[in-house]
């Protein structure tokens, strides 16, 4: 619907922005091409069966990578490991793991090590795909750890892998990091890709699979129900510690009820695509 004439002037106002010969503005985003060209593509292009689900992430991290102030964020990893002790000594104990080693054989069914089993087995997929060198700071070792749990987080969850299953683990993980830090701007810079994935792929979902759009809204609530009750962000839970304990348990022990019934969102992965 057209909005134009003094309803367009209302809401325009009186100001009109500078006029150059190239695009200008007073957001870094926005003037790096590569970023706004990225987050157009992933904001409105459809999801097919043609490429991998995640065939621009490198690109997206790209993008992120020459916007994101590193300086800035190495200086407010050491604030908060002054006034965290936590989060100090989960960052200085540098505990790393290999899934692909570790023996899982002797996990009863039911528990985080039999579906970690189960997982791997099945899936074909390594829990280790991403950053798997020695991290140099503290900001490569998270991501590492972040890495490292993500799969066993939509296990322990109940916020499964599927496209909405992905918006309410996104949704926990922000909820999560920005109640824990204190400060809000290192909780945004932590959470800036994944924030990336979940607003661009509501927009998709809006764009081109509206029937899925319900369900990405109820993934979104879900996820903030779960999210609010952690006490910690969900990458510092050392899961190799959990592995013969029941994923019944493990969902009691941290709050994470607010997962739906499993299979719950099954059908977005063919309604969210094509």
């Amino acid at each position: 619907m057209k909005i134009e004439g003094k309803e367009a002037d209302y809401l325009k106002g009186a100001n009109e922005p500078l006029a150059g010969s190239i695009l200008i503005s007073n957001s870094r985003y926005l003037n790096n091409p590569r970023f706004r060209d990225i987050y157009a593509q992933m904001g409105l292009k459809r999801n097919g069966h043609d490429l991998p689900a995640a065939y621009l992430v490198p690109e997206i991290g790209n993008a992120i990578a020459e916007e994101m102030d590193f300086e800035r964020l190495m200086t407010l990893l050491d604030e908060e490991k002054a006034s965290n002790a936590e989060f100090a000594e989960w960052l200085d104990a540098r505990f790393v793991s290999d899934w692909n080693k570790i023996d899982l054989s002797h996990c009863k069914d039911g528990t985080v090590g039999a579906a970690v089993r189960g997982f791997i087995q099945e899936s074909g997929l390594d829990i280790d795909f991403m950053f798997r060198g020695e991290p140099r700071n503290d900001f490569e070792y998270l991501n590492k750890r972040r890495v490292q749990n993500h799969d066993i987080e939509h296990i322990v969850t109940g916020l499964d892998p599927s496209p909405v299953g992905e918006e309410s683990l996104i949704v926990a993980n922000t909820v999560a990091c920005f109640n824990y830090f204190s400060s809000p701007e290192l909780a945004g810079m932590l959470s800036f890709q994944p924030m990336f994935l979940s607003s661009t792929s509501l927009m998709r979902m809006n764009c081109h699979y509206p029937a899925v759009v319900p369900a990405m809204l109820e993934g979104t609530a879900r996820g903030y129900a779960l999210g609010m009750k952690q006490k910690k962000p969900l990458f510092m839970i050392r899961w190799e510690d959990w592995i013969d304990v029941s994923i019944e348990d493990v969902r009691k022990e941290f709050g994470f009820e607010d997962g739906p019934p499993a299979g719950h969102w099954a059908w977005t992965w063919e309604a969210a695509y094509g």
